[in-house]
This record gives C-alpha cells, structure tokens and sequence, in this order.
C-alpha cells in the first residue's frame, strides 16, 4: 500500500514537470541564456528545438541546452555548428581603419603607408602646402618640397629674367645670363674669351680682344700693321676698302694685293663654308642704279677670288645699294663709310681659328689683274664711288 502510493507520488512529479515544461517550452532558457551572457533577451532566438535538446543563438553563438526532468533546460556548453559569419570588426573611432590596424583608435585618422602612422590624424599644416609644419622650412607660406632641408616648403625662387637661372642663384637677377661655375658669375651675360666684352656684343667671342667703335671688330684682337682682313664671327673684315673705277665694277690696280689677302684668307679657313660677298652704295644718284653697280662690283670681286684658287660654291654675291648703309649719308665722311664691300660669314661648320700669321706682308706694288677680270659697261648714270 506505501509502495504504491510512493509511485503515484513519483508520477505526479512527472506530470507537473511535463507540464511546467510544455506551458514554458524554451522562454525560460532564453532567459537564463540572456542572464548568463549578458545579452539582452531579445537578442537570444531559438535555431532548433525538439523535447530534450535547443540550440539557442545567444548574441551571435549557438548554445546547447538539455532538458532535465528534474531541473528543466541546462547550459551544455557552445554547439559543434556555428554560424556562418564575418569576424567582427572593431574600428572604435570610426574611421574606417580597423584598431587592429589603428595607430590611434581612439582618435579619427587617415589611412598611411607608416604603420606608426595609420589611422592618426594627419601632422598640423598652418599653411596647407602638403608639408608637415615640423618638416616645413616656411610653415606661414605655401611652398614645395626641396631637397635642401634649408628650403623644404619655402615658396619657388623666382626667375626674374627668364634665363632658367633662380634669382637665389642668379649673380645677374635682371639681366638674361649663361650658367657658370663662378658664383659671381653664374646667371650673367656670357663673356667666353673674359675680355670684358659680352659675348653679344663681341665680334671675336673666342678671342680676347679689345673695344672697337666699328662693331664689327669690337671685342677682336687689335690687327698688326700687315694685317687687312680679319676673320669674325659673322663676318671677314676688311681694314681697306676695295676700289673701283668710278661707276664701274673693274676693281682697281691698287686693290689687287688686298684681294689677295682676302682670297688666301678663306683658303686658310676652309670651316668658313659659305659667304656672302655684298656691295653696298651711299645714296647718290638713284636706288635702282645704285643696286645694279653694287651687285655688278660683288660679282666682281666674287670672281676675282674665284681666279685666285677659292671654290666657287663658298661664294654668293648680292648688291644691296643704298639699302644697308653703316653710317648716315648726311656727310661726306658716313657717304664714304657707306662705300663698301662686305663679306657676311653665312655658314660655318666649327668655331672660327685665329688666323695664321704671314711670314710677310703682302707686296704693296700694283700686280697685273689676272686673266679675264670682268668689267661691266658703266651705267647711263653715274654713281659716286
């Protein structure tokens, strides 16, 4: 009789647990769940569930719970599945570089190569030229980068006269120059030979020479008394004028020595490829006159060069008339000076050597004209010499 009123008693318990169970199904896990993760209780769902075993996702991890019969639903620890997902990714300031990463996690920074720099804000810039202030030589002024620590973030030297030569470097800040190791020097007009003379200005820039008022011999070396043609850089000069029967292209007898010169001249200078032998006038007597003497008397001399041995494809002749005058025609004196034969270097293949010096002078007696010297019918009207 005791016996089986103890099994009743047992069965009763049973029964009720039974039915605490299935009144409560998992609601009581979840929250013993929540309560033992700290979660909140809406963020612990039910995966699965049969009568005596829940997964229950817990803030993210699957959880195992059994049943007891005696003790309801029990931890039995983390499930073998788990979900599928990312690993979370901490970036506590919130710019985007995770703190793993992050040099400074608690401050907003940018991303950077500098593993001691990533992810922290970038260095001060006062004047926002891309240069760190604590790198920047001038941190009030936008500048950019240089080499020279001195000059880092400075503003970019100026160029005043356009020579490619910075005015911090330019000994000559006004004035067009050439590049030169000389520190006084560097960013001045060239002055190759170092006679004072620009190199603009100087008609022998390889050559140091002196001031000449005829331009085209200032900066050449003074000529010795034997010497009447002297080779510049645009031009051969002659210290004589070649003389021609008056309004005629004959060249006179007393010229035939200087021709000479001039002729063994462009011999001894054979980089002087081409010249242009000119004939020029003052303005007596009309233009179209004036030319056509003038072309007649450097086509004169061209061929008398020609005879005496230069090749004749150096050689072109052209006459301008009165149209190239050096001085003014107002007087007699810039009338005479006008009066001329030029010889304009127009090609040349190296610099131009000195000339070579004469063992002598040349002979100051007339010779003979060679062979075959041309002279042209004068004109109608006559032009002064």
């Amino acid at each position: 009789m005791i016996r089986g009123v103890a099994r009743l008693g047992q069965f009763g318990l049973l029964l009720s647990t039974l039915l605490v169970a299935g009144c409560h199904g998992p609601v009581r896990a979840q929250t013993y769940a929540a309560y033992r993760s700290g979660c909140e209780p809406d963020e612990v769902k039910v995966v699965e569930q049969d009568d005596h075993d829940l997964i229950l996702d817990v803030c993210g991890v699957y959880e195992d719970w059994k049943w007891n019969a005696l003790d309801g639903w029990i931890y039995d620890g983390p499930s073998a599945t788990q979900p599928n997902r990312a690993p979370l990714v901490v970036d506590s300031d919130g710019d985007g570089i995770p703190d793993g990463k992050d040099a400074c996690p608690r401050e907003q920074g940018l991303a950077n190569a500098d593993p001691a720099l990533n992810g922290c804000p970038p260095p001060p810039d006062g004047d926002g030229d891309g240069i760190a202030d604590r790198l920047d030589a001038c941190p009030t002024e936008p500048g950019v980068t240089n080499e020279d620590p001195k000059k880092n973030g400075c503003p970019a030297p100026t160029d005043a006269d356009g020579d490619g030569i910075t005015d911090d470097v330019d000994a000559c800040p006004q004035v067009v120059g050439v590049t030169n190791e000389d520190p006084k020097k560097n960013g001045c007009p060239a002055d190759a030979d170092g006679d004072s003379i620009l190199d603009a200005d100087d008609a022998c820039p390889e050559e140091a020479g002196v001031k000449n008022e005829d331009p085209r011999l200032n900066g050449c070396p003074p000529p010795d008394q034997t010497q009447h043609v002297i080779v510049t850089r645009k031009e051969i000069v002659i210290t004589q004028k070649i003389e021609f029967a008056i309004g005629r292209s004959n060249i006179k007898q007393v010229s035939f020595g200087l021709v000479d010169e001039i002729a063994q001249v462009l011999k001894d200078h054979p980089e002087v490829l081409k010249v242009e032998v000119q004939g020029h006038t003052d303005n007596t007597g009309s233009d179209d006159l004036n030319r056509r003497l003038s072309d007649a008397r450097a086509k004169a001399v061209m061929a008398a060069l020609v005879q005496r041995g230069v090749e004749k494809e150096r050689l072109t002749a052209k006459g301008y008339g009165p149209d190239k005058p050096l001085a003014s025609n107002d007087t007699d004196d810039g009338k005479a000076k006008n009066r001329r034969v030029q010889f304009e270097i127009v090609e040349k293949k190296a610099p131009l050597a000195p000339p070579p010096k004469r063992l002598k002078p040349p002979t100051e007696t007339p010779t003979d004209p060679p062979s075959g010297e041309p002279a042209a019918p004068a004109p109608a009207e006559p032009a002064k010499p």
